[in-house]
């Protein structure tokens, strides 16, 4: 706890010194130990102050005779008495060895202070220098724990994971990594305010933490997203039956202020055998693991195996090959008409990115969909040079057409980044004077899921871009939360419902009763309703019926270069046979 005053180079100089000036030394070494800022002590092996400076004084708010009155651990914090007086037990250590550690010690005020002890036993005393540490302590947590959760952030986890891997070159187990995704979490923030979400992440992070062991980390990477670090188990079975654990205990209720909850979570495990594993490559399997299972319907958990190494390492591939995809001139946009049931000229028409890369080996072949490249460009920055070409282009393709006399509106489809990080409206404006159009030739499509990821911006954003005259279109209307309900907080003009309520309700009369639901609530609000993904005439009939007046699909019209678009008028009739495009781009039209 501290230094050994004879030993120190003051000590040595008044040793050095001549009888006759002993006495003014001994004067300035006292004003020395009184003057200075550090804390300086010296302690009885019983555990009593002998000897403090007045910083004590200034930096506890005790006087120096009330820490001289009491032993040392009536003013340390509980937590750390047995350990330091362990420390200072005469048989414990040799006596010329230093001792550092660090413990607290209690304000008057009743805070606690971190002090940082550098000591030396000399005989029956302990001679220490005393460093107040507090306030350095707490910027080193704040930068690697959560401020909410207080639990490790990133930068920690991966500390502590390259920790538990170099560990296991003494140990015949494996590190697994939990990567915790809890499903509709953002529902508990629209539905009972982010003050109760912000309740619910804490709960979630202690009901965690109380799950696991003391050797296991338990992080934060942000939003809902949690990860366990679980080192000292056997197998990648172990690992699994932990995952069913977290499963489980998120189940059981939280209570919140006015209600319970009860979330159901995602979780991908990723399993290393080896200390030569990397960590960071560790999470990416678990991330894309928790991926599949979210896919899958949630609630569930799924081990990252090799299936899930291929698609990871195509996705790497194609995420590096995209970025030379606009530079070299890769991408392409396909045009789909939007036309009316009972026949009549398309009113709308939707611009879908493709990428028909070159010189690829398994990348080649057919042109590549969105489905596939566009989820490694959302990653990245990609997804706004992406978004800014895709706009660009359909907004130049609405001006060639208007010359030519076809003033329909152009569909164009906008991220989740595009959405709630960029100034979309200025952008927007931009093109349309750039393409001299006006705000109504243009009409923008969210997804459900690109509004939820921040909904405050995503209606600010979108309310800007409608003062520009321009449509907003919310796109898969009853793929999720606002299946029951059409969203009245969003500025839409068009719902275009989900291609899962078509492709199953020929057969399915529940899904038949929502979609026909769906109608009358767009028709209630004054909504457009576009039912997408017809393909067979059965589909098209029983649309008509449910009085959609307007479609979408590969019966009416596949997507195909802009050469190829039929917008003019036409005439359906549900026993021909359907019209395919000459050019048929990607092989299917989904997105």
């Amino acid at each position: 706890m501290g230094f050994n005053m004879t030993s120190t180079p003051a000590q040595a100089s008044f040793d050095a010194v001549r009888p006759g000036e002993e006495r003014g030394s001994e004067a300035r070494i006292a004003r020395l130990f009184e003057m200075t800022s550090d804390l300086l002590a010296t302690i009885s092996l019983d555990g009593r102050f002998t000897l403090l400076n007045p910083a004590w004084e200034q930096l506890l708010g005790w006087t120096r005779e009330e820490l001289l009155a009491q032993p040392i651990e009536a003013y340390m914090h509980p937590e750390d008495v047995e350990q330091t007086l362990l420390l200072m037990h005469p048989g414990t250590r040799e006596g010329a060895q230093l001792e550092s550690f660090t413990n607290r010690y209690r304000h008057r005020d009743g805070s606690w202070r971190s002090l940082l002890w550098s000591a030396r036993r000399d005989g029956e005393t302990w001679y220490a220098a005393v460093k107040d540490v507090t306030d350095r302590l707490w910027l080193e947590r704040q930068a690697l724990h959560d401020p909410l959760t207080k639990l490790p952030n990133r930068l920690l986890l991966m500390d502590r994971a390259c920790q538990a891997l170099t560990r296991l070159h003494r140990s015949d187990g494996v590190v697994a990594m939990l990567f915790i995704d809890l499903d509709k979490f953002k529902a508990v923030n629209d539905n009972l305010g982010h003050d109760a979400g912000d309740a619910l992440l804490v709960g979630i992070a202690e009901r965690l933490a109380e799950l696991m062991r003391d050797s296991d980390t338990v992080a934060r990477l942000g939003g809902d997203e949690f990860v366990v670090l679980a080192e000292e188990i056997e197998s990648a079975e172990e690992a699994r039956a932990l995952a069913e654990r977290v499963i489980a205990a998120l189940e059981r209720p939280f209570p919140l202020a006015n209600a319970e909850v009860a979330m159901l979570a995602s979780v991908g495990v990723s399993v290393a055998h080896s200390p030569e594993a990397n960590p960071e490559e560790m999470l990416r399997e678990a991330d894309q693991a928790m991926y599949r299972a979210k896919s899958s319907g949630g609630k569930r958990l799924e081990l990252f195996d090799e299936g899930l190494r291929e698609e990871l390492s195509t996705h790497i591939e194609i995420g590096g090959r995209l970025r030379e995809a606009l530079p070299q001139r890769e991408l392409l946009l396909a045009y789909q008409p939007i036309m009316p049931l009972a026949g009549g000229a398309a009113v709308g028409c939707e611009a879908l990115v493709r990428w028909r890369p070159q010189g690829a080996d398994r990348l080649s072949g057919e042109d590549m969909l969105p489905s596939t490249f566009l989820p490694p460009a959302e990653e990245s920055e990609l997804i706004v040079q992406i978004g800014k070409w895709v706009l660009h282009t359909a907004c130049a393709q609405a001006e060639a057409w208007r010359r030519a006399g076809i003033t329909i509106p152009i569909s164009v489809n906008i991220s989740a980044r595009e959405l709630i990080e960029l100034d979309l409206a200025e952008r927007v404006r931009e093109e349309l004077a750039y393409c001299r159009l006006p705000g109504h030739a243009l009409c923008l499509e969210v997804s459900e899921d690109s509004v939820q990821r921040d909904p405050e911006r995503a209606r600010a954003a979108l309310k800007e871009v409608k003062r520009l005259g321009v449509s907003i279109a919310l796109d898969r209307f009853g793929s999720g939360k606002y299946s029951l309900g059409l969203p009245s907080d969003l500025p839409l003009d068009i719902v275009k419902l989900d291609r899962g309520l078509i492709e199953s309700f020929d057969r399915d009369k529940e899904r038949r009763a929502m979609f026909a639901a769906t109608i009358a609530l767009a028709r209630e609000a004054g909504l457009t309703a576009v039912a997408v993904g017809i393909e067979t005439n059965r589909q098209l009939a029983l649309a008509r019926e449910l009085h959609c007046v307007v479609g979408q699909g590969f019966l009416l019209h596949g997507p195909t270069a802009p050469t190829e678009v039929r917008l003019k008028e036409r005439v359906w009739s549900v026993t021909s046979a359907p019209w395919r495009p000459r050019v048929r781009l990607g092989g299917s039209d989904r997105r």
